[in-house]
């Protein structure tokens, strides 16, 4: 009897351990942070983002479809094979991407002392966050009209197709000069009417 009631109290305590382990292993299971844990750690600043993201990859997707004239000769360009279409692709969702990337608060306008680069032509980094921070839904709708502006590109490069990738460069190219010339330039706008 001795002997049964042992076994059954090591039966009731493999379960207790078991319910124990079962339950500790579900309470430390690892939460996944929420967007709002995880908080921005802007690096570089709006004219870096620009000038080594948006820039060169906004270049790829407008130069990839041009007519060349050379001695009187027209030569168009355009991607031919599939591998050179994913290129501009992979080009055109980095400049998409880098628009979120203008829309992160806390982001500095240039990196500190950085002064004009064009003095008389864009405003002092200083006067440029003055107007974004006086503005900042125009600054976020501009953003976004930028990355808007990026889905027509990326239909016609999934469709392969080059006039429609010239029309929807041309849209691009609009976008940029319009957020230009309220917040990095309008002064020299201003004087050119």
């Amino acid at each position: 009897m001795t002997h049964l009631r042992l076994r059954n109290a090591a039966a009731a305590l493999g379960l207790i351990a078991a319910s124990l382990v079962a339950g500790c292993s579900q309470a430390a299971a690892p939460q996944q942070p929420q967007p709002a844990d995880v908080p921005y750690r802007p690096v570089a600043s709006i004219r870096e983002v620009m000038s080594s993201v948006i820039d060169p990859s906004v270049d790829n997707v407008w130069d990839s479809v041009k007519t060349v004239i050379d001695d009187g000769k027209m030569t168009d360009h355009a991607p031919a094979t599939d591998e050179q279409w994913a290129e501009v692709r992979r080009h055109a969702l980095i400049v998409s991407e880098a628009a979120n990337l203008l829309l992160m608060p806390g982001r500095p306008v240039a990196p500190p002392g950085a002064a004009s680069m064009a003095p008389g032509v864009e405003l002092p980094p200083e006067e440029i966050r003055k107007l974004i921070d006086g503005n900042q839904d125009a600054w976020n709708a501009y953003a976004q009209a930028l990355q808007d502006s990026l889905t027509p590109a990326l239909a016609a490069i999934d469709a392969k197709d080059p006039q429609a990738l010239l029309v929807a460069g041309e849209d691009i190219d609009m976008r940029c000069e319009n957020c230009h010339q309220v917040f990095w330039f309008p002064q020299a706008v201003a004087s050119a009417r």
